[in-house]
């Protein structure tokens, strides 16, 4: 515990109120919501789960060798539910989005189903082109499934009629799927071809220089992350994907990021904290290798030095 902390308060990594405040650099959404899900629900808890296992993390991550916390991150009020319209739950969680950029802040949507993501892909979608990074056991390209075109399992399809984007971590994936992806030049990355390259080997140029990163749980191995609704073997590593995370995110501008599909398991904490490490590990890895979020690095050295000061 440090003066960053105060444990009487209910948001991330249990802030003090100055390192929490509405002028944060991130700003987590938090949207328990998994109307959709089609094998085990629950993912409607991950966003407490993730909030309340990261009052216990370290504000100082000693592999960046930075408090990210120094940045500032707020914990919005959870977005209401509305179990019987995704359409409705989508709108809500974009106009959230489109109320943090506007104040300046970087989203980080918590989920919930990974339907919750195109909520924050169609409000940055509105004013600019960018492209999407899906971290997935799913490739999620189907265009309906259990006859909802806004299912968990059509996440990125939606998104490909926005944005360009690929999908890295794939494992489970139907033949329509793959076809969509060849026509529609949305790639494909699978976890068993992954698990045999170093990832500084991959090549990621053609990825633009604007993205957005959508991480769901399960692209982590079941050994890590038994708690998703959907858990497929053979998934990534942590420091496998960590290093793909910097690598992704080196010399591009991030526009904002989700972690969704935590389904916390009763008597095992430890996913719950890991999705919380993963969220806080993203948010270092923006300040420190994002070259094109200049403003939000200065942003980051400036709190810093006046919070060090004021302490």
């Amino acid at each position: 515990m440090n003066d960053m902390e105060h444990p009487g308060r209910r948001n991330f990594m249990a802030l003090a109120e100055r390192y929490s405040s509405p002028d944060s650099l991130f700003n987590i959404i938090p949207v328990p919501y998994d109307a959709t899900s089609s094998y085990m629900a629950g993912s409607r808890m991950g966003p407490r789960a993730i909030i309340d296992a990261s009052a216990n993390i370290e504000v100082y991550d000693h592999d960046l060798e930075m408090e990210p916390a120094q940045a500032g991150i707020a914990t919005l009020e959870e977005i209401p539910v509305v179990v019987g319209d995704p359409a409705l739950m989508v709108e809500a969680v974009e106009q959230a989005v489109v109320g943090v950029v506007g104040r300046g802040g970087l989203p980080v949507v918590v989920g919930g189903e990974h339907t919750v993501s195109l909520g924050a892909v169609r409000a940055l979608a509105r004013k600019q082109d960018f492209f999407v990074v899906s971290l997935d056991a799913h490739a999620d390209l189907r265009d309906s499934y259990q006859g909802s075109k806004l299912s968990h399992a059509c996440f990125l399809r939606r998104t490909s009629e926005l944005v360009g984007c690929a999908a890295y971590g794939v494992r489970s994936v139907s033949r329509e799927e793959v076809q969509y992806a060849a026509s529609s030049g949305t790639r494909l990355f699978f976890a068993d071809g992954l698990g045999r390259r170093e990832v500084d080997t991959l090549q990621l140029d053609y990825i633009p220089d604007t993205v957005y990163l959508s991480i769901d749980v399960d692209v982590l191995d079941p050994s890590i992350m038994p708690a998703t609704g959907t858990p497929e073997p053979g998934g990534l590593g942590w420091y496998y994907l960590v290093d793909l995370l910097r690598r992704i995110v080196s010399g591009r501008r991030v526009l904002g990021f989700d972690v969704v599909e935590l389904c916390p398991l009763a008597g095992n904490p430890a996913p719950d904290f890991t999705a919380a490490k993963l969220l806080y590990k993203m948010m270092g890895i923006i300040i420190r290798y994002s070259s094109n979020r200049e403003d939000d690095r200065t942003r980051y050295g400036k709190e810093k030095a006046r919070k060090e000061t004021e302490g």
